[in-house]
């Protein structure tokens, strides 16, 4: 029986503490780079490395994958979702302006969208049509996807059937690491997530 075993791991840090969509590209800060490096296991298992194109991950992922010998597959379905107006402003101001929508959309996000952004259910259209071929290619392997706090969220809640509604029931913080497995034609399970290598 053939097994893939899924590791998806958070970007780490960046600097401003802004709202980060799939339209908004910055690299890691220092602490972000030391966040990512320091959850590397002694021996890197990895047979394929994936991730979205945007710097907080691609760059992470290109240098794992140049260790590895590996070329990676930068997806940009593995991108986050798109805040449209929100995208590159701080967090603080989106409270102090935006506060009852932001509360709506973390609490249904299938049915109020940021203004001006990605509809939720077609972005999970999108991750999911990535995360399935991912599992579908053939033979045994052990994936590395570097990815976002929501594209995490997004595959977590297809594999565990949870309601949108509970989505930021879920705590992502930076460098989160989660570990999917599935055997043969199994259904992906969660092994972990928060964990460590």
């Amino acid at each position: 029986m053939s097994r893939v075993t899924v590791d998806l791991l958070r970007h780490g840090e960046v600097d401003g503490g802004l709202c980060l969509g799939r339209g908004c590209d910055v690299p890691l800060n220092a602490r972000g780079w030391s966040q990512l490096r320091v959850m590397l296991p002694e021996r890197l298992p990895w047979t394929g490395i994936a991730t979205s194109p945007l710097r907080r991950c691609a760059e992470f992922a290109g240098e794992l994958a140049g260790l590895l010998g590996l070329e990676p597959w930068v997806d940009e379905r593995f991108s986050e979702l798109g805040f449209g107006e929100w995208e590159g402003r701080p967090w603080s101001e989106l409270y102090d302006r935006h506060g009852q929508q932001l509360l709506d959309f973390q609490r249904r996000p299938d049915r109020n969208p940021a203004p001006g952004g990605e509809h939720y259910p077609d972005f999970e259209r999108r991750v999911a049509a990535a995360w399935e071929e991912l599992l579908g290619l053939p033979g045994e392997r052990h994936w590395l996807v570097v990815t976002h706090a929501g594209t995490l969220r997004a595959i977590l809640r297809r594999v565990l059937e949870f309601p949108a509604s509970r989505l930021f029931g879920i705590d992502v913080p930076h460098a989160c690491l989660s570990r999917i497995v599935r055997d043969g034609e199994a259904p992906p399970r969660l092994v972990f997530h928060g964990g460590r290598f």
